[in-house]
Formats: structure tokens, sequence, C-alpha cells
């Protein structure tokens, strides 16, 4: 039985982390034998995960962020040496690692027990990195060892070739997601849940509270609009560092009566059926996740007009662009959108039927299994 590991640096409710689960159970259902690995659990989510999941999720070291350096480093210490030790017990064919960090620990602890393909992955995000971590990451990359980075994006292609990636290293290979299958019962529900009435129109946004993803924005839109249509509600679903600064501006702007951050959701799905217009709003991104499972669930969108998601949104067929970090610009069309719902509905429509055709987990699963096994 072919076996292939999949090791991510942090257990969190992240892009990246989802397309690692996503990944897993596409092999897992393929007949492979899988095992998703990670170095620490950020957000505490390895039970419900476990549960979820049939494939093993293990964690590896007590490392967490914040704790201090000295503390830290033989966290880091014992998990490296624990994953060689891990590696060497499973035997994979394969380990794929995601994200900077996971590149960086799992290629050389994969050399060391012998794996014999070994590929990391670029999902154009690298935040927080410092030059010598980059430079460090660069290096392991295009070293012999090293199999090939599969970039999720030709923006994160750039993104690597600049960072001094070799391109011979490189293939691109789109994310795919399963389509969301839109429920009218889930829809009733979540919006007595959240206490909409019929004539409310629901704004979500799904995403970690991180600065990249400058949700601030779309706090001063909502606060822009509040006067013009009182029926719009907006939420965010997802958690992160900028959750006290977003509480304080909903407070601030006067917002809380339309503005709810939900935190993490294991029910986005639910949520998504229940919507009636998406937003992502960043400054950066790679292929976002939550974008393409908000285009496949049929809902209009409105995105940054950044090189990742103009790939899946490449003209106004499919959803609205508009330049990042405008909340005045990204108020104006909020609104032009919901009062529109025909030219939505339109948008909507051809949104879920692009992401099923071209963005398809098989599809995207399929071309990281020929990567795998006959190589770049």
């Amino acid at each position: 039985m072919r076996r292939i590991v999949l090791f991510g640096s942090q257990i969190t409710t992240g892009g990246a982390q989802r397309v690692l689960l996503d990944q897993a159970s596409w092999f897992f259902d393929r007949g492979y034998d899988v095992q998703a690995v990670f170095f620490y659990d950020k957000d505490g989510l390895q039970q419900e995960w476990s549960s979820r999941y049939p494939f093993p999720i293990t964690v590896l070291s007590v490392y967490q962020r914040g704790a201090g350096l000295g503390r830290n480093l033989g966290g880091i210490r014992h998990g490296f040496f624990h994953l060689v030790k891990f590696l060497r017990q499973v035997r994979p064919d394969v380990i794929e690692c995601f994200t900077h960090d996971a590149n960086t620990l799992g290629i050389p602890a994969a050399v060391l027990a012998g794996v014999k393909r070994r590929f990391g992955t670029h999902h154009g995000q690298f935040a927080g990195q410092s030059s010598m971590a980059r430079k460090l990451h660069t290096r392991i990359i295009n070293c012999s060892e090293t199999s090939g980075l599969i970039c999720v994006s030709e923006r994160a292609k750039r993104q690597a070739l600049e960072e001094g990636i070799r391109e011979d290293k490189i293939r691109v290979i789109f994310n795919g997601v399963r389509p969301v299958i839109v429920s009218a019962d889930d829809r009733a529900a979540v919006r007595a849940e959240l206490g909409l009435s019929e004539t409310d129109t629901m704004i979500l946004s799904v995403g970690r509270l991180t600065p990249e993803k400058a949700q601030q924005h779309l706090v001063t839109a909502a606060s822009l609009l509040s006067e013009k249509d009182p029926h719009l509600r907006f939420f965010i679903a997802g958690d992160g560092p900028c959750r006290p600064d977003l509480d304080k501006r909903i407070r601030d702007c006067g917002a809380e009566r339309y503005f709810l951050l939900l935190g993490n959701r294991s029910d986005v799905n639910r949520l998504l059926s229940a919507a009636d217009l998406f937003v992502l709003y960043s400054d950066t991104e790679g292929m976002p996740v939550s974008l393409m499972e908000a285009m496949s669930a049929g809902l209009p969108c409105v995105a940054s007009n950044l090189e990742g998601i103009a790939q899946l949104i490449p003209d106004e067929r499919f959803g609205t662009l508009i330049p990042a970090g405008d909340p005045e610009k990204l108020a104006e069309t909020i609104l032009s959108t919901v009062r529109d719902p025909e030219a939505a509905s339109a948008q909507g429509k051809a949104a879920a039927e692009r992401i099923r055709s071209e963005f398809s987990l098989e599809a995207s699963c399929l071309k990281y299994e020929e990567t795998f096994y006959s190589g770049l």
C-alpha cells in the first residue's frame, strides 16, 4: 500500500491546514495509507479533528507560540527528532510539507528518515518570517535532497522565484475544493440562530483574524452602510490575533447591532448556505480556499483584486474585484451588489460552475498524485 505523510506546522483554522485535510481525505478515500502530522496544536483542535476524519492525526511537540525562546527551542528540537523517529517507523513513500515552516523542518527530517520523495508547498503567505528563516528555506528547497516545491498559484510561483528558488524545482498546482452543497434547511436554521429576519441580507467573510486579512476595512464599510441599508448584517467566521482590535473597532463604530465575530466555526458550509453575499477583502492572498468554497456554493462574491484571487475571478461574470485597502469602495460595491439581486444571482451561478469544472478537489489531487509518483 502506498503511504503518504502530510506535515503541517500547526493545527489551526487556516487555508493551508484546510488544503492539507482535504488532500488527506482524498488520498485516504483512494486507498492510500495517510498520516496527517502537525508540529503543534495551536488552537486545541486535535481531538475534534481526530473525531471528524478517518485518518490518524498526530501532534509532535508542546511548542507554544509566545512561551519564550528557551522553552520553545527545546520544543522545536524535541519535535524535529520526534518527526524523524515517526517517519522511520511509518516509512512513507512521500512527505508533503505545508507552509515555509513545515518545509524547513519536514524536508530535513525526511532526509534523515530515508523518505525518498520529499515535497514542499508554497501557499503565497510567509508573513512574520525573518530574512534568515527565508534564506534557510530557500537553501533547503534548492538542495538536491528536495524533490520539488508545489506552488498553489502563479502568484505563489512568482514569490518563490523572488525568494531565489530555482524554477526547475517548481510546479504550479491550483488548490481544489469539494463543492459546497447548499441546504435550504441549513439556511433557515442558521439564520434563525443568528436572529436574521427574511428581509435581512447576510454578508459573510471567512478567514483567520490576522493583519493580512485586513478585516478592519469590512467593519468600516459596514459602518458606512448602516444608514443606507439597515437590513445589512455582517459576520466573520474565524479567530486570530487581531480579534481584540476588531472587537474594539466594532464598538467604536457602534456596529455591535449589525456586525458579529463568530469565532472559529466547524460549520462553515451551513454559514455559506445562510449567506447572501461573500466578501474577502484581504491585503494579500495566495489562492484562498474560503473564496473557492463560497463561489462553489453559488454566492455572489466581492474580493480584493489580487493576482491569486483574479485567477478564480478573471472577469465580472464570476464576481466583483476591487482594489485592496479602500473601505469606501468596498461599501459602494457591497451596496450595488445587494441592490441588483438578478445580476448577483447570475454571478453566483457562473462562479459555482467555474469552481466545479476547473477547481475541483479531484482535479487538484490527481495532479498531486502524478507529481508525487512521476516527478515534476
